[in-house]
């Protein structure tokens, strides 16, 4: 006799009948269907009804462990994961954590020092010849700006410049036409020269550099004793002169600068006026901003930013012009 299959419209017709018919028949009745058809009648992400048949135990399996991908993990894949990670990170954060102590460690012990003394200089250039270069002190981590200026005061650009150590020591010109030089050493230890061409000078201003560890210059001033081309003449200069005379400069570069004063000089207030003054050697240093014009002055001097210092016989009374105006001021003399 013909084995004949159940279909999908009879299915429908035997799923009417099974409202009478006890649970274990309906059950048998969908077991049937889904043995001849190879169809699956629970709905996707549905649980399927209680019993056995095909689909029935996948569906349980999925329920059970939701990322079931066919890539499950066993012991190889998880040996092998363990051993990426050792191969990757072969030490723990601890380790770590102390192997980053010990750089440190060393990496100071190595590079750490004292902080080298700051220094804020000055110095005169004559161009004469067999006369001696400026010493300049550098060091590591430290940029050194070297300033050049005439007599009166005024910037002095620079034209050109090199450094006998090139590889050793950056030197750079801090913008276009300007009169400044910064040197940074790229050594610990070491020295070299620096020769730079001013404009419009034919002689050549030389300068040492030695690397220190005990003293920087953060910054020197060079004044070069001639009119450069920015000369702003005033009554501390002579018009027609080219060259200033040095004799007498050195002191009076140190109440210039306020620095390096001679221990033995000694203070004299001024009131009525900005100005600070020394007496020494029978004679009053006077330093401002303003124009000295009475008494007559000796020797006088013009530095950066417009401070004069001048040389006078000793007085209790000076006059000076500011603003237009006529200021008398009282030298108080020890």
């Amino acid at each position: 006799m013909k084995k004949t299959s159940l279909t999908f419209t009879g299915l429908a017709a035997l799923m009417l009948m099974t409202t009478a018919i006890p649970a274990f028949a309906q059950q048998d009745i969908l077991s049937r269907y889904e043995a001849e058809t190879g169809r699956d009648l629970a709905p996707d992400g549905a649980p399927p009804a209680s019993g056995s048949g095909p689909g029935v135990g996948a569906q349980a399996s999925t329920l059970q462990d939701p990322l079931v991908t066919g890539r499950e993990l066993n012991p190889l894949r998880i040996e092998g994961f363990n051993q990426s990670i050792e191969q990757i990170f072969p030490m723990t954060p601890e380790m770590i954590g102390r192997y980053r102590e010990i750089y440190e460690e060393q990496q100071r012990a190595i590079l750490d020092r004292p902080e080298p003394e700051a220094l804020s200089t000055t110095g005169l250039v004559s161009l004469e010849p067999g006369e001696a270069s400026p010493m300049i002190y550098v060091s590591p981590s430290v940029a050194t700006v070297i300033g050049f200026y005439d007599a009166t005061g005024a910037a002095w650009p620079i034209n050109q410049f090199i450094s006998g150590d090139s590889e050793g020591f950056q030197v750079l010109r801090l913008g276009e036409n300007s009169n400044n030089l910064t040197i940074s050493p790229q050594k610990r230890i070491g020295y070299t020269n620096i020769v730079a061409l001013l404009k419009g000078e034919d002689k050549p201003v030389t300068l040492r550099v030695r690397i220190s560890d005990e003293q920087v210059n953060h910054r020197h001033d060079i004044q070069v004793m001639r009119i450069g081309p920015n000369a702003e003449l005033n009554n501390a200069v002579s018009p027609s002169s080219r060259t200033v005379e040095e004799a007498g400069n050195s002191l009076l570069l140190a109440t210039l600068s306020g620095v390096n004063v001679p221990s033995d000089a000694r203070p004299v207030r001024v009131e009525g006026v900005d100005a600070r003054a020394w007496s020494y050697e029978d004679s009053v240093f006077v330093r401002s901003r303003h124009a000295l014009l009475s008494p007559a002055w000796t020797e006088s001097m013009a530095g950066p930013d417009g401070i004069r210092v001048y040389r006078i016989n000793a007085a209790s009374v000076a006059l000076f012009s500011v603003d237009g105006r006529i200021v008398r001021a009282e030298l108080k003399l020890p």
